[in-house]
């Protein structure tokens, strides 16, 4: 009986102890979108809302970024990339998300079947069209010429494209700013679990002796 009891116990004990483990979710706040999701490549990573960004300048989006979190920083390309794998969009060709800060013309990346999701990211992500579409900037140059880097990544609601911008001004086009997540102690349930379960043990013993 008293075996039961201790059994009993030490398992109350445990499911006490890492209750904090499982409700520790991250979830959205206010204008940080958080796409963390365990073994993808955006684990970490906390992506701004378009709309905080759009029609700024990079230094005014910082500025207001900055403002609010503190160590916000505008995205790098191999962070578009992790954004598209976060949101499962697929691309159709060689070409990727990060593709848009090479040199090149008009391209899409992602239509059909492996854009599905899509619709879902642009909803995350917020719309800077005034519309139903999120646009990007990569490096808005302002230049139109195949021979400059991509200026804005697109977020339509049918595909994703890569495309050349004639306006750098332009007021549809948000910044990928980006808040490095801060790391999360482990709990101290943890270890009162470990204190814990090392005095239900000496009790054990203890008991079996007697």
């Amino acid at each position: 009986m008293k075996k039961s009891h201790l059994l009993n116990a030490t398992w109350a004990y445990v499911l006490f102890a890492f209750m904090p483990l499982a409700q520790a979710a991250v979830v959205e706040v206010g204008d940080l979108n958080i796409i963390n999701a365990a073994g993808n490549p955006s684990d970490g990573l906390r992506f701004l809302d378009m709309t905080y960004s759009d029609g700024l300048t990079l230094t005014a989006a910082l500025a207001d970024a900055t403002a609010v979190y503190a160590n916000a920083r505008a995205a790098t390309p191999g962070e578009f990339d992790d954004l598209f794998a976060a949101a499962g969009i697929n691309y159709v060709a060689t070409t990727t998300a990060s593709g848009g800060f090479a040199i090149g013309g008009y391209e899409v990346i992602s239509e059909g079947s492996s854009y599905a999701a899509g619709p879902a990211l642009i909803s995350k992500l917020g719309i800077t069209d005034g519309m139903t579409s999120t646009f990007i900037w990569t490096d808005p140059d302002g230049s139109n010429a195949t021979s400059t880097t991509r200026d804005y990544l697109a977020l339509t609601a049918t595909q994703a494209f890569l495309f050349n911008s004639t306006s750098a001004s332009s007021s549809n086009v948000g910044w990928l700013l980006v808040s490095d997540a801060a790391v999360v102690p482990v709990p101290a349930a943890v270890w009162l679990f470990g204190s814990g379960l090392l005095g239900l043990v000496g009790i054990a013993r203890r008991n079996k002796a007697a």
